[in-house]
């Protein structure tokens, strides 16, 4: 891909990205038919662009057919309405650069890694696997720091702005959302600083961020893009009023750690009508009675659900 095209593509990439939950039927296996109401949900409620196949969406325990299948059937359904982000995350880069160069040919938008995880890596290792995904198809890549516990320091972003083109966003998931504010000084300006803790996006939001992804945007759609633009537009208190209103009272006990909020908003989801079943995969830790009653009662205060 030429430096034009790159760039057009990077321009494209903005705002409120939806980090989609991957609809499973009860066996475990995907389900296409939720999968497509869930897109229509969302993108008709006004997400920038879809991020698919992150933490959210249980990656970690998907096969490597299944995240392929899923990318090919969230692709295939925006059907370019929004952007479309893939998660190529793996321990293998080899096996990620092979997820990206399929992400690419089933037109995908933008690209998306952690380090490489499992075996624990210093920066040079963290560099030379990132750099391989980028080598390897020539979609935007957005990189995570501190995902799967990685932390990318500034220096090591730097290095990876200034050899890998592909490279436009770093998302930050660390509990210090004043580093969002470091993002441009460290790399030139070269790479954006995005939001990526669905518990401090709305900090990040003031300390500058120029794009957020959210989990919580698979039920509150509208609302985490309203307080997006409205940062961004210098209206501070209507962001305000909507995250302490509506996002901030879900967050607060839908999301904990990787192994119990996909499923809290699969439920709501399920609740709402929106996706049939929300079921998981085997390893995710099922909803306790408290965690449930709270979340229902959480989601008739919002409005989400009727009581």
């Amino acid at each position: 891909m030429d430096v034009q095209k790159l760039q057009e593509k990077k321009d494209k990439l903005f705002g409120n990205h939806v980090l989609l939950v991957t609809p499973m039927r009860p066996d475990g296996s995907l389900d296409e038919e939720s999968t497509r109401s869930l897109i229509d949900f969302v993108v008709g409620r006004g997400v920038h662009g879809i991020l698919t196949l992150g933490s959210t969406g249980e990656v970690f325990a998907l096969t490597d057919d299944e995240r392929r299948r899923f990318a090919e059937l969230v692709i295939e359904h925006t059907a370019g309405r929004v952007p479309v982000g893939v998660g190529v995350a793996h321990s293998s880069a080899d096996a990620s650069a092979a997820l990206a160069r399929h992400a690419q040919s089933a037109g995908g938008d933008y690209v998306f890694t952690t380090g490489p995880y499992y075996h624990p890596h210093g920066a040079e290792g963290i560099f030379r696997h990132v750099k391989h995904i980028g080598d390897a198809c020539g979609l935007p890549l957005m990189v995570y720091d501190g995902g799967a516990g990685i932390e990318f320091s500034l220096p090591l972003l730097r290095r990876m702005a200034e050899n890998i083109p592909t490279l436009f966003s770093s998302k930050l998931f660390l509990p210090y959302p004043a580093k969002i504010a470091q993002y441009a000084d460290a790399t030139d300006g070269r790479v954006q600083a995005w939001a990526g803790h669905d518990q401090l996006n709305f900090l990040m939001l003031q300390y500058g961020a120029e794009g957020m992804t959210s989990a919580a945007s698979c039920v509150l759609p509208a609302e985490q893009s309203q307080i997006f633009d409205s940062i961004r537009d210098g209206k501070p208190e209507e962001a305000r009023r909507l995250f302490h209103e509506r996002v901030g009272p879900l967050n607060s006990i839908a999301f904990a750690n990787v192994l119990q909020y996909p499923q809290a908003y699969k439920r709501a989801l399920s609740w709402m009508g929106v996706i049939e079943h929300d079921a998981c995969k085997t390893v995710m830790e099922p909803l306790d009675d408290v965690r449930t009653r709270e979340l229902r009662a959480v989601l008739e205060r919002i409005g989400a659900i009727s009581e």
